[in-house]
């Protein structure tokens, strides 16, 4: 049995769909000969009539909740229904309607909806009757329209001066709506856009928390104004700071840094072809005296203005600015007398060191990574003993330290002995050798120990009792 259903089912297939269509189409056809009923709903903002009804009582009128929205549906064949759109009626409230012998403070005034188009083919059904208003003192107030951008320009250009003419808009209405008005605006489109720009628009007003306010309610002496938008060139440009003065005794100025180092600025592209950079004065950065790091953060606003140029970003101004001020460190190395440089030393002398001490203190400040780096190979010390005759003598060293970056704190003196070599290899007892070199020692301790009398006494005893032996044997004394 269901075999032979199925079979039939599936004999004839071309006839069978033509059926199914003709069916379709038949329907189609008795529908729209029929056209049967449909409904639509509608919201639309009631247009007031006659306004100056209340005016010319020194009142205006006040809307009361959203009464002058009008909600309302229409019936008929759907043909006409969906054709319908909220700009196809007009709806009204004509305050010459109202009847202020109303008990209360809100009054009524009659809405009036009809259709543009279709009207013998539909019906109106109102929900919302009327618009109720209350009649409220009478506010008038003037605002700075406040220009605006959206969007933003083309790549290497910026916004620049934003003017709006006229820029004073005077608005009048009910007291409650005006003194919600917080900002006035007027906005231009700059989206893409790489040369100067003008348009005309609307103002919009905002309350305190961003929101639009739009009442049919209020007047406004300009309804359209001009709003242009000057585009200029961009460039980026390092900033530069400098310092003034001199930091306390043992600290040194390491360099400055600061945050951010280059600024994005706008102005005429024959203007930015010039700038290289915004340059902070050294006075604005003094050090003078200090002994830790000065930061401070300076307003690049006043040296831009100088060159005729402003920020792309208005509030990239501040610049956080930080010299570094170090501390020196002071260490002492043990110098190795051997290592000290002679000079001026006859071939006929020989200079030996004083003391039992082979070393002599140097005494150097610098930062402390400097100072790492310093070692006793790298300080030449030098004694210069031109003129110096055989004695024993007292000389501040020559200190030559590596650079500006090193500091010495101390003088340091040595004690030497210059000795004749020749003396030391004549024979004992040939007077007039000694006597020559003995007397050559008292001119030398005269000149440079006066301030040894106990060992120049010694040294005068002595040449006088050589002296004495030199005129016994040649009957006069020997002068060098």
């Amino acid at each position: 049995m269901f075999r032979k259903m199925m079979k039939h089912l599936a004999n004839n297939p071309g006839l069978k769909l033509l059926s199914i269509l003709f069916s379709v189409i038949l329907w189609l056809a008795v529908v729209n000969v029929a056209d049967p009923d449909a409904t639509k709903s509608f919201s639309v903002p009631v247009e007031i009539l006659n306004k100056d009804v209340i005016t010319e009582m020194g009142k205006v009128p006040g809307i009361v909740g959203d009464t002058d929205i009008a909600v309302f549906y229409i019936t008929g064949p759907r043909s006409y229904v969906e054709d319908m759109t909220s700009d196809d009626f007009n709806v009204t409230a004509d305050l010459s309607q109202v009847d202020l012998s109303q008990d209360g403070e809100a009054k009524l005034v009659p809405i009036e909806i009809t259709a543009k188009k279709n009207d013998k083919r539909i019906d109106i059904n109102r929900k919302t009757v009327n618009m109720q208003i209350t009649l409220e003192d009478r506010s008038e107030q003037k605002f700075v329209i406040s220009a605006e951008t959206f969007g933003d320009p083309a790549d290497g250009c910026a916004i620049g001066n934003v003017e709006v003419t006229p820029n004073l808009l005077k608005i009048s209405g009910p007291a409650s709506i005006v003194s919600r008005i917080n900002r006035v605006t007027a906005t231009i489109n700059v989206d893409g856009i790489s040369g100067d720009v003008s348009d005309n628009v609307m103002p919009v007003l905002y309350d305190e928390n961003g929101l639009t306010i739009s009442s049919e309610l209020l007047e406004m002496n300009q309804s359209v104004v001009t709003i242009r938008a000057d585009i200029l060139a961009t460039k980026s440009i390092p900033i530069r700071c400098q310092v003034s003065g001199t930091p306390a005794s043992g600290y040194q100025y390491r360099g400055v840094e600061y945050a951010p180092e280059t600024v994005l600025i706008k102005g005429e592209a024959a203007v930015l072809n010039g700038i290289t950079a915004v340059n902070i004065p050294a006075d604005v950065i003094n050090i003078d005296g200090v002994s830790k790091d000065v930061e401070t953060s300076i307003d690049l606003t006043p040296y831009l203005k100088e060159m005729g140029v402003s920020l792309v970003d208005d509030t990239a101004n501040q610049v956080a600015v930080k010299a570094i001020v170090e501390r020196k460190e002071t260490r002492i190395f043990n110098f190795d007398t051997k290592d000290i440089k002679i000079t001026g030393l006859s071939n006929a002398y020989e200079l030996t060191f004083g003391g039992t001490t082979t070393t002599v203190p140097i005494n150097v400040r610098a930062l402390e990574e400097d100072m790492d780096a310093l070692e006793p190979k790298n300080i030449e010390v030098i004694l210069d003993v031109t003129d110096l005759v055989p004695g024993t003598h007292t000389r501040q060293l020559t200190i030559n330290l590596p650079g500006d970056k090193y500091e010495l704190m101390n003088s340091v003196s040595v004690q030497v002995t210059i000795t004749d070599k020749n003396a030391a290899t004549q024979a004992p007892g040939n007077n007039t050798g000694n006597s020559n070199t003995d007397q050559s020692e008292i001119t030398d301790n005269d000149r440079n120990t006066s301030d040894k009398p106990q060992e120049s006494e010694d040294i005068s005893d002595k040449d006088d009792e050589e002296d004495g032996q030199d005129s016994n044997q040649d009957g006069s004394p020997d002068v060098n």
